[in-house]
């Protein structure tokens, strides 16, 4: 095909280098940055075990690998990981469902065409486990279960025997939920005689407490948390199933007493307290009604506020999934990946032949680039008299807030002036985007931002500000600084500070 071209390919080779060279250039720096966001990531991660949570860069990586996903799948499928770590630990369970299904649709090509740059297995695995979580926490056993098949099999090929058995002991939790009890124990056998890891038994031991209080082999639930304990987890799951498996069997001052354990352990949740509730109401007289209602009402409080909110997002998360998984077979999706390709190749020899037939025609086309470049002109002061608009709306807003806060009699009992925080909630949304400019761009201390805020307000003179601050009386030698702090600039200190909340960055036109 290529030879019908008649075109010099060295003029080809040459402007393809061109391009290549000039486009590596525009995006090495941004994918060098996303690639150091993840390094610093894992580091947290393997280091210290603690979850990276600058939003902003962790989505710029997302967002570019995102582009570059077919080249780098391993770092796309690191980026949608940790993003996806980081929306759930803020409460976006949908967002980070989409994330994590972006992350296991990464290394698709690799399952036709094995490629040697995808090998983190790993962070799929992790991917996987975060998904059936998920899918765990709104009782979807059957999905679940699918989803820690999937991060088992990926743990494998990542040669992770710790957590392939972790995976393998979240596989039989999901029987054992689904009432699937020979499957659960001819795995959790087979984990128990193959697996010497302590963090791995202990697991597998609540799950069978779990599972045997679930088919009412309560003596053997207690005997498995009896092994959960010697091998040193004393939680107060372990106790809450010892509670109710004694009270099942009748025996009340067992169950008692460990009902009571429960109430007095120091890493009990409401949950765990609720559990146990109805055997102190039953059998315990000197528990009193007061404590019963306040029980009663955190748990109630902590469905309505925290959890039925937590689960709609994860029925909506789950859904997603759950289409996912119904839309195409995975063959089917590397097929469209494979044509994509294809048709990316075809449109490369075609785009050739095109530009040399018309590059004479590129280049007498100056008067049409002219315009087009007086339409980027105008376009782009159309920008700027929007910006400046919405400038000039921001000073109005601040201007206006702190004309009410003049006007409001009984402003010195509301306002909070040990807490900056606090006070600029109060005020105004731009007080708040504003201490946290001076904060993280000019390191300015608690005193520094409230004096900042009040100067801002401009309801005070100098004694009243050294009043409320403790400054004693140098209050002008601390405005100087404060001044200084923010730059030397003409303008006075309230106005640079209108300035910095109206301008994102340090410099100011």
């Amino acid at each position: 095909m290529l030879s019908c071209i008649p075109v010099k390919w060295s003029s080809f080779q040459a402007l393809l280098c061109v391009v290549v060279c000039l486009f590596c250039s525009c995006t090495a720096e941004p994918l060098c940055e996303a690639r150091k966001t993840l390094a610093v990531a894992d580091s947290l991660r393997v280091n210290e075990g603690r979850l990276y949570d600058d939003s902003l860069a962790l989505a710029e990586a997302y967002t570019l690998l995102g582009h570059w996903r077919l080249i780098y799948p391993d770092d796309y499928a690191r980026a949608c990981y940790y993003y996806g770590r980081m929306l759930r630990h803020r409460g976006d369970q949908v967002a980070a469902m989409r994330a994590f299904i972006n992350g296991t649709h990464a290394p698709y090509v690799q399952r036709v065409v094995p490629l040697p740059w995808f090998t983190d297995y790993h962070i799929l695995g992790r991917i996987y486990t975060n998904m059936g979580t998920m899918c765990y926490l709104v009782d979807e056993f059957e999905l679940s279960y699918e989803m820690y098949e999937q991060s088992a099999k990926s743990f494998y090929k990542a040669d992770d025997t710790t957590a392939y058995y972790y995976a393998l002991n979240a596989m039989a939790l999901e029987l054992a939920e689904q009432d699937m009890h020979d499957e659960t124990l001819a795995l959790l056998d087979s984990i128990e005689h193959n697996c010497t890891n302590d963090g791995v038994l202990t697991k597998l031991w609540e799950t069978k407490a779990i599972m045997y209080y679930n088919i009412g082999k309560y003596d053997s639930a207690i005997i498995s948390v009896k092994q959960l304990q010697i091998k040193g987890n004393h939680d107060a799951t372990g106790y809450v199933k010892e509670a109710q498996s004694f009270d099942c069997m009748g025996l009340k001052d067992s169950a008692l007493y460990y009902a009571k354990h429960v109430m007095s352990h120091p890493y009990a949740s409401n949950q765990d307290k609720y559990h146990v509730l109805y055997i102190l109401i039953n059998y315990d007289n000197t528990i009193s009604k007061q404590e019963v209602q306040v029980l009663s009402s955190e748990r109630a409080d902590l469905n309505n506020e925290l959890i039925e909110p937590l689960l709609q997002q994860l029925h909506v998360a789950v859904e997603l999934l759950r289409q996912d998984i119904g839309d195409a077979p995975s063959l089917q999706k590397i097929i469209v990946i494979l044509l994509i390709l294809s048709l990316a190749g075809v449109s490369i020899v075609t785009i050739l032949v095109i530009l040399r037939k018309n590059i004479i025609r590129l280049l007498t086309g100056h008067h049409r680039l002219k315009k087009e470049n007086e339409e980027i002109r105008q376009s782009s002061e159309n920008i700027k008299q929007q910006n400046s608009a919405w400038q000039q709306q921001i000073i109005q807003d601040i201007e206006n807030t702190c004309e009410i806060i003049r006007k409001y009699d009984d402003w010195d009992k509301q306002l909070h002036w040990k807490d900056y925080n606090e006070l600029c909630e109060f005020i105004n949304q731009h007080f708040y985007l504003l201490a946290d400019k001076l904060k993280q761009n000019y390191h300015l201390d608690e005193k520094e931002l409230r004096l900042s805020i009040l100067v801002l307000l401009d309801m005070f003179n100098n004694d009243t500000i050294a009043k409320i601050l403790h400054y004693g009386k140098g209050i002008r030698t601390y405005k100087s600084r404060l001044n200084a702090k923010l730059g030397n600039i003409g303008n006075d200190l309230r106005t640079k500070l209108i300035q910095i909340a109206v301008f994102p960055f340090k410099s100011f036109p």
